[in-house]
This record gives C-alpha cells, sequence and structure tokens, in this order.
C-alpha cells in the first residue's frame, strides 16, 4: 500500500478540490471555547508536544498543546459554566453530531468526486454519529467533573488521583487505536455504529497497515504539533485565526487520506475501486 506521506499528500489535494468542506473543522474549532480561552488569557511562552489519531474531525486543536494551570480532563465542550452548561452542552453536542455527520458523508462522496448533498448527509447519518459524539464525551465526564471538579485542578496531583488518572489514559489510547476507523466505516460501509465498531476492531487486531497508518499519523501530529503550538500559543492574536483557519485544511486532507485508506483497507466498504487512473495511489 501507499506510503502515509503519499496518503497524505494525496489528501491535502483532494482537501483543495472541496475547501468548503473546511469550514466544519473551522465550526467546531470555534466551538472549543475553552481553549481558545486558555490561550487567549496565557501569559508567558509555552511550546509542547501533541500525539492523536483521526477518531473524528480533525482541527487545529489536534496539532496544538493548549497551556494550563494543573491538570485537565477535556471533554472537548464547554462544562465549567455550570448550571448554564445543563442547556449548552446537548445543544453542542447536536450541533457537533449533525456537523460531523455531513462532514464524513460528503468526504465519502468526494472521495471519488461525486457531488454530494450535505445536508442530505446529515439526515442520512445524525443519528450514529450523535452516538460516536457523545459516549466519548459521556466517558470523560466523570474524570472532568468528579476526579478534577468542574475546569482544572491546580496544584500536585495525589497519589491516589493517579492511580485512577494513568489506566484511564491509559484505557483511552487503547480504545482511540482499536476504534479509530469507527467514523469513516460507518459511511464507507453505510452500517450502523455497533457494526461500524466491530470492523474497526477487526482492522485493528489484524495489524498490518492499520497499525502502520497509525503510527504514521501518530508521528505527522507528533511533527507538525511544536510549531502549531508554537505559534497559535505565543503569538495568540494572530496565531488564533491563522492556526484555526490553516489546520481546517490541514485537518481535512488529513480526514481525506484517513478515508481514503480505510476504503483500500477494508474490502467490504462500498466505494467505486477504480478511483483515479491517474492517481499514484491505486491500491495494490
Amino acid at each position: 500500500m501507499p506510503s502515509f506521506t503519499t496518503r497524505l499528500f494525496a489528501g491535502m489535494e483532494r482537501a483543495r478540490e472541496y475547501p468548503l468542506l473546511a469550514l466544519v473543522p473551522v465550526l467546531l474549532a470555534l466551538l472549543d471555547t475553552d481553549k481558545i480561552v486558555a490561550i487567549a488569557t496565557f501569559d508567558g511562552g509555552h511550546i509542547g508536544f501533541k500525539f492523536g489519531l483521526p477518531l473524528s474531525v480533525v482541527t487545529i486543536w489536534q496539532f496544538v498543546s493548549v497551556p494550563n494551570s494543573g491538570v485537565t480532563a477535556n471533554t472537548g465542550l464547554p462544562i465549567e459554566m455550570l448550571p448554564l452548561a445543563v442547556v449548552t452542552v446537548p445543544v453542542l453536542l447536536v450541533v457537533q453530531a449533525a456537523a460531523t455527520a455531513g462532514y464524513f458523508g460528503s468526504i465519502r462522496n468526494a472521495l471519488d468526486r461525486d457531488a454530494y448533498d450535505f445536508s442530505r448527509n446529515v439526515r442520512a447519518y445524525f443519528v450514529p454519529f450523535l452516538v460516536l459524539t457523545a459516549v466519548p464525551f459521556l466517558a470523560v465526564l466523570p474524570l472532568a467533573v468528579g476526579v478534577f471538579g468542574v475546569g482544572t485542578l491546580a496544584g500536585n496531583l495525589s497519589g491516589a488521583v493517579l492511580l485512577i488518572v494513568i489506566p484511564t489514559l491509559l484505557v483511552f489510547l487503547i480504545a482511540a487505536y482499536l476504534f479509530y476507523a469507527t467514523p469513516y466505516l460507518l459511511v464507507l460501509r453505510d452500517v450502523g455504529v455497533v457494526d461500524a465498531a466491530r470492523s474497526s476492531y477487526a482492522l485493528a487486531v489484524d495489524g498490518g497497515p492499520y497499525v502502520s497508518y497509525a503510527v504514521g499519523f501518530s508521528l505527522f501530529v507528533l511533527v507538525v504539533s511544536p510549531f502549531a503550538t508554537a505559534f497559535v500559543v505565543n503569538v495568540p492574536l494572530l496565531g488564533i485565526p491563522v492556526g484555526i483557519l490553516g489546520g481546517s485544511i490541514l485537518g481535512l486532507g488529513a480526514n481525506f487520506a484517513t478515508m481514503r485508506f480505510v476504503a483500500d483497507l477494508d474490502p467490504e466498504s462500498a466505494v467505486n475501486r477504480s478511483w483515479d487512473p491517474d492517481s499514484s495511489e491505486s491500491p495494490e
């Protein structure tokens, strides 16, 4: 199969053909207000590294290590404004699920340069993507509001808390690896969440290209993250808007690349196998 870099370059080429889809990672990056506020109020220099897999819509926050005053359990949604969050969080979950459903469905259409109907994809995939959006949020929520309290725990962590945090992080990392193909399989196979998750798990335990792509993507994020972090965090007036826009194009290309990779890897994906006759990444 083609290398990760070959796939990424091909994904970036396809992203430039469908720039309007980058509005979705722009929107989701803007909705993650905790990170924007943390950067805007940070006083000092900061550089950091990130790891990550293309579990959902890739935004600038995949590449930026956001400074904080302690240890956070970030849910990706603003939960610190309780009791207002009781109203706002469900609304944001619905908005995120709708945007993600339209986005992944449209990428799947655009993969073969088919015309896409964003609103139709929202209607077709909203429910399964709502599940995919809500489950990780609900899994992290007890850690965010139970172990740490609402927001950030400043100061040193006790040994008891570390005994909870470290195994939990390991579980999340393992789950991320096992199921990162789930949203792609959902639209490629046109199946439900459970079937897509089972298929992702099967590909993960088979290893091979699935492992190689995960490693390649993680290294890609690791290499980009210190530069993205230095620019976005340390020059926030320029870094935040430029980072959100640039990160959205980069994220769209990464999502295109991953969709194509999963389609090539999974023999049951309902796609046109002819691809582009002049493509350098034709499946082998």
